[in-house]
């Protein structure tokens, strides 16, 4: 858990009613990544996230460490979190900052997953709408939200602009088919003169190198739909939990008409 003494704080816990805990479905995936590991600090052992993380922490471990075994790993990290759980208890958190700390993570995750299920429904409305987009209604399906890129607020003259914030995992071949239907939605709600129609104004968003926080990546996906140097980091575990579609290669390509 990085921490570097028994005083010092806590980090990587998530905590009960954390909306990542309450949405964790582990028929999805892994319930984080290396890069992002967090442990259910008052669930048990046994959890569904704690036994989703022991597995993470293990196949990271014997990647590194290869004479270990993965299920003596898997063993001995789960007596760890027993010790971390009671070290976690002894340490007496104060409460209130406990409850502002998982309103402040609930607040932010909402806004989050509000933005990004608002793109994916978007993505879909226009692929329905428009005939040379509607035979990728079913890839949109497939990629979901856990699959569109997040935002970062940055202010231009007191104007609120958002930084596209990317998926590590995701291929660039993707991500630019994926704004072909921003631009068309764009277009079709404002018309080329800008005239807006009734409802929420859209996001005005702007390209960026930046990565969002490591996510989960989805799962049996087209194998061009993952970046490769991504792809070729993942030890054999990762692989198997990702389970790319390895013989399937998806046209992320808009015919010549639609193109901008």
């Amino acid at each position: 858990m990085k921490r570097i003494g028994d005083d010092a704080p806590f980090t990587g816990v998530i905590l009960p009613h954390e909306t990542l805990l309450v949405n964790f479905d582990p028929r999805r995936g892994p319930c984080c990544t290396t890069e992002n590991f967090a442990i259910e600090i008052l669930g048990t052992p046994k959890s569904a996230w704690n036994v989703s993380a022991t597995k993470v922490f293990a196949r990271d471990f014997v990647a590194h460490h290869p004479n270990s075994q993965y299920d003596t790993v898997k063993k001995a990290f789960s007596t760890h979190l027993r010790s971390l759980k009671r070290a976690y208890k002894q340490a007496g958190l104060d409460e209130a900052a406990l409850k502002a700390r998982q309103k402040e993570d609930r607040r932010k995750e909402r806004k989050r997953s509000v933005c990004i299920h608002d793109m994916i429904f978007e993505r879909l409305d226009i692929a329905r709408a428009v005939s040379d987009l509607r035979s990728h209604v079913s890839m949109l399906a497939r990629i979901g939200p856990d699959g569109m890129s997040s935002d970062e607020t940055a202010n231009e003259n007191d104007v609120p602009q958002y930084r596209i914030l990317g998926r590590n995992w995701c291929s660039l071949e993707v991500t630019a088919w994926l704004r072909i239907f921003d631009a068309i939605y764009r277009h079709n709600r404002y018309g080329p003169a800008g005239t807006g129609s009734r409802g929420n104004n859209a996001r005005m968003r702007f390209e960026s190198m930046s990565m969002g926080h490591p996510q989960r990546a989805v799962r049996r996906l087209p194998r061009n739909a993952y970046r490769a140097e991504w792809y070729s980091g993942l030890d054999q575990y990762d692989r198997e939990e990702l389970d790319r579609c390895e013989d399937e290669v998806y046209a992320f390509t808009h015919v010549p008409n639609i193109q901008l």
